[in-house]
């Protein structure tokens, strides 16, 4: 009865330890701000955003980008190398046919980038039309 008491606790402990992990990963892999000016519409995962001016914020394995007027979206992202050049963190985009689909956001002086999955709309345009990158600078926040 003891020892099954002991693995019982010891069990919850580790379940616990590891929520408290988790928990507490996003306050570790957030990054620094960035504000861009995007001159077009375009799509961040299956989401639709207008053109304008933008904050984007790695939250874990998210980004999120907000105009502040209501246009909001997080979209899932995976660490990619980061390609960043010179001293400018900035955003990268695959346009299609005149659809614009952002790809990866880089932050100087980060050994990573957070690269964005393709939705089905990307993908699709890319069987049919010539991808061409875009490239915008971004000027941190803070």
């Amino acid at each position: 009865m003891k020892s099954t008491m002991n693995r019982l606790m010891v069990g919850l402990a580790a379940i616990v330890g590891m929520g408290l992990s988790i928990s507490n990963a996003p306050l570790y892999a957030q990054s620094t701000p960035l504000k861009v000016e995007i001159p077009f519409a375009f799509h961040a995962g299956n989401s639709s955003l207008p053109a304008g001016t933008y904050i984007v914020v790695r939250l874990g394995g998210a980004i999120r980008i907000s105009d502040g007027n209501g246009h909001d979206v997080a979209v899932v992202s995976n660490s990619v190398d980061n390609k960043a050049k010179g001293n400018t963190s900035e955003l990268s985009f695959n346009r299609y046919s005149g659809e614009y689909f952002l790809e990866e956001v880089r932050w100087i002086g980060y050994s990573s980038a957070q690269g964005l999955m393709k939705s089905r709309m990307e993908l699709e345009l890319a069987k049919a039309a010539q991808r061409e990158d875009v490239k915008l600078a971004a000027l941190t926040t803070r």
